[in-house]
């Protein structure tokens, strides 16, 4: 078998060793171009199995997951209640947000960049200072309760005007300094 294997190795190569240079960087650029592209899929796909299977299965604490806006709107009533400039170009946000369902709700992958954005009046998005941690990237809401949550974000060049969180925004006040 690895006799099989080596000679059809060599037969495939042996002639394309002979070919225009292009024609094997372009082989080989297809090659590496199809793997790279698998394992992205790949990655994706794994990460939305991951997702899914949180959404449907049961959480130990019986809490419903959230991970996109259509679920943030069924489930969780978000404003914001200030923004504190905390240093140059830097801006502390404190969200509210009501859960009024007689069931927790879990806010999950919010260390991903897609989830919290502060947008400036110009529209320029800034991202979280400091990416979370595995134990801050989820927040849970207790049944008809609510809960304060604090984020910092960087590179703010102009007054913060909107939070997108899960794709939904929300009307931010106007900042106060610390």
């Amino acid at each position: 078998m690895k006799k099989t294997i080596l000679a059809l190795t060599l037969v495939m190569v042996f002639p394309a060793m002979a070919e225009d240079a292009t024609v094997m960087k372009e082989s080989v650029k297809s090659v590496v171009t199809g793997v790279i592209s698998a394992g992205k899929d790949a990655l994706s796909g794994v990460k939305d199995g991951v997702d899914d299977g949180r959404k449907t299965g049961v959480s130990v604490d019986g809490a419903v997951i959230v991970t996109d806006k259509e679920e943030l709107n069924k489930f969780i009533a978000v404003s914001v209640l200030s923004v504190t400039k905390v240093a140059d170009e830097e801006y502390e946000v404190t969200l509210a947000l009501r859960n009024n369902s007689d069931k927790a709700v879990r806010l999950s992958n919010l260390n991903e960049a897609k989830s919290l954005v502060l947008l400036d009046v110009a529209g320029f998005a800034s991202v979280l200072k400091t990416p979370l941690l595995p134990g801050e990237s989820d927040i849970t809401i207790p049944d008809n309760a609510a809960v304060k949550a604090r984020y910092v974000f960087a590179k703010v060049e102009d007054a913060p005007a909107t939070l997108r969180i899960y794709g939904m925004d929300v009307a931010v006040p106007a900042a106060k300094n610390k």
